[in-house]
């Protein structure tokens, strides 16, 4: 599913949202009983709910329907989800140790001299060579994203303000600047297009 496709479907859920707002029938589907692990039901609750509501419950003790129990009802699944999807949308490979050595360790490739390497020693060669490899695997693709024109392309990953969304193909990024040029938000000077690498 590209990047348009999972904006069209985001949509849809969050009109779903909407609906289930209004309804709000303290009522859960009982086909989540198949759907979650004990991990993403505590994840599903601590998204939810304050964290001193939680402790009185004790959720650690809980088995995975008394969780499921708690969580109450299909609107708290259902805008967990709507927040996985729009975290993946801008979704990109973090250069942390402990991420590469479970990526090396997943393909059971021969051992890879960036499997032990330092990533505070990684040169532009090192980093290029890894996005390669995560590529290769399915496990990456190449995507597009407005920046600040300030934000240079060795910053893209590193920025503090993320773009919003990422886009297909660089046209369609084009044409979004065209869209915030037209509203008065920025000129065109202010802002500039970086290819990225998406985690699929």
């Amino acid at each position: 599913m590209n990047i348009k496709q999972r904006k069209l479907v985001l949509h849809f859920l969050q009109q779903l949202r909407d609906g289930l707002v209004k309804e709000r029938n303290q009522d859960i589907n009982e086909l989540f009983n198949e759907f979650f692990n004990r991990d993403e039901l505590i994840d599903i609750l601590e998204h939810s709910f304050a964290v001193q509501d939680l402790e009185e419950h004790q959720i650690e003790t809980l088995d995975n329907e008394n969780l499921l129990e708690l969580i109450g009802e299909d609107y708290y699944i259902l805008s967990y989800l709507i927040e996985k999807i729009e975290a993946g949308i801008t979704s990109v490979p973090k250069k942390s140790q402990s991420e590469i050595h479970n990526f090396f360790d997943q393909i059971q490739i021969d051992p890879h001299y960036l499997r032990d390497k330092p990533v505070e020693e990684w040169d532009e060669y090192d980093t290029s060579n890894y996005y390669s490899i995560l590529f290769k695997h399915g496990k990456t693709k190449r995507v597009f994203a407005i920046f600040t024109s300030d934000v240079k392309s060795e910053d893209k990953y590193v920025v503090t303000t993320k773009p919003s969304y990422f886009f297909d193909t660089k046209e369609e990024a084009k044409k979004e600047i065209d869209n915030i040029i037209v509203e008065n938000k920025f000129s065109r000077e202010d802002l500039v297009i970086h290819s990225l690498w998406q985690i699929t």
